[in-house]
C-alpha cells in the first residue's frame, strides 16, 4: 500500500536530520512557500485528483529536502479537508498540559509555477509536469482531546456554518469551499496585540476544522514545542468565549497547570501580564521584509528573529 511506504521513509527521518530549505514567503494571494535548495520534478497529476501511487514518484525526494517538518509525521490515509484533491497531508500529534494539538502540514503540488518551467504542457485530465524550487503548504496546530493522530477529531468550537447563497441560507457540517475569513477575523478581535505581522495577510490565529488554529510557519520540532507551549493558553482564552470551557476542562484546572495566567471575567478567561509577556516574546519574533525582487514579485518574506 503506497501509505505504507510512505510512512516507512517517514518513519526512518533521524530525529536530527536538517532541512535544505531557504526563505519563507507569502503571496499575493497568501498561500505560504518555502524555497529549496534544491529543484524538484512533478510529475503530471490527473485533475481528478493526486494518487498516493503518483506522490511515490516523487516523495522520495523531497523527504530529504525538508525532513525537520516531517519528522514524526504520518501520511494521513484520508485528506482532511477532503476536497485538497493535489496535497499530501502530514500529520503528528503532540501533547500538551491539558489538550493535545495535532500538527498537519498540507503540502499542495498542484501547478502554480510560471511556464517557463514547464517539462511537459497539460491536458484536460493532466496539469502540467514541471520543476520548481518552491513548496506551497498550510501548516496548523489543531486542539484536540483526542490521543491518536487519525482520523483528526478537533476540539469544535462552533458545529456548523450558515452562509448565505442565491438569497438563501445553507447550514454546513462540511468545510469544503467554505468561506471562514469571517470568523477568522472574528477570532483575531479576541487576541491582544501581539504581533508584527499584519492579520490581514497572515493571522496566527486561523478558523478551521471547525475551530481555532494556530499557523507556525516554521514547523521543525523545536518550533513546534515553543508554539504549543503558548498558543494551549491562548487556546484556552478563545475558546472561554464559544463554549462552556468550565465543563470540559473545569477552570481550576487550568488554572492549576497554568498557575498566575488566567483571571476570569464574565465566565470567560482573560491574561494576566505574565502570560501576556509569553505571548509578546513569542510573537514579536515574527516580521516581513520585503526588497524590490519581492514588491515585484508580490511576495513577503517571513522573518523569525533567533531566540
Amino acid at each position: 500500500m503506497s501509505t505504507t511506504v510512505i510512512n516507512n521513509m517517514l518513519n526512518a527521518i533521524p530525529s536530527n536530520a536538517a532541512n535544505k530549505t531557504g526563505g519563507m514567503y507569502i503571496n499575493i494571494v497568501k498561500n505560504e512557500f518555502i524555497i529549496l535548495d534544491n529543484e524538484i520534478k512533478i510529475p503530471r497529476i490527473p485533475v481528478t485528483s493526486l494518487s498516493y501511487n503518483d506522490a511515490l514518484t516523487f516523495i522520495p525526494d523531497i523527504i530529504p529536502l525538508i525532513p525537520a517538518f516531517l519528522y514524526n509525521h504520518i501520511l494521513l490515509q484520508q485528506r482532511h479537508p477532503a476536497n485538497e484533491l493535489h496535497s499530501l497531508h502530514f500529520v503528528s500529534l503532540l501533547q500538551g498540559g491539558l489538550v493535545n494539538f495535532y500538527h498537519i502540514l498540507r503540502i499542495d503540488f498542484k501547478f502554480g509555477g510560471d511556464s517557463s518551467s514547464i517539462i511537459e504542457p497539460g491536458s484536460n485530465d493532466y496539469y502540467p509536469s514541471y520543476t520548481t524550487n518552491r513548496l506551497y503548504y498550510k501548516s496548523r496546530l489543531i486542539p484536540t482531546l483526542q490521543y491518536s493522530p487519525e482520523p483528526i477529531i478537533p476540539m469544535k468550537l462552533i458545529q456548523s456554518i450558515t452562509t448565505e447563497s442565491d438569497q438563501f441560507f445553507h447550514t454546513y457540517a462540511l468545510f469544503d469551499d467554505i468561506d471562514t475569513s469571517k470568523i477568522t477575523r472574528e477570532l483575531n478581535t479576541l487576541l491582544p496585540d501581539i504581533d508584527t505581522i499584519p492579520e490581514s495577510l497572515y493571522p496566527f490565529v486561523v478558523f478551521d476544522y471547525y475551530t481555532a488554529c494556530m499557523n507556525v510557519i516554521y514547523p521543525d520540532s523545536h518550533e513546534l514545542a515553543w508554539a504549543i507551549a503558548v498558543y494551549e493558553p491562548l487556546f484556552f482564552i478563545i475558546a472561554s468565549h464559544y463554549i462552556d470551557l468550565n465543563t470540559i476542562i473545569p477552570y481550576h484546572a487550568i488554572k492549576k497547570a497554568f498557575p498566575d495566567f488566567f483571571h476570569t471575567a464574565s465566565d470567560t478567561l482573560m491574561p494576566e501580564d505574565i502570560l501576556l509577556n509569553i505571548f509578546q516574546t513569542y510573537f514579536k519574533r515574527f516580521s516581513f521584509s520585503r526588497d524590490e525582487q519581492c514588491m515585484l514579485k508580490g511576495w513577503w518574506q517571513f522573518v523569525i528573529a533567533p531566540q
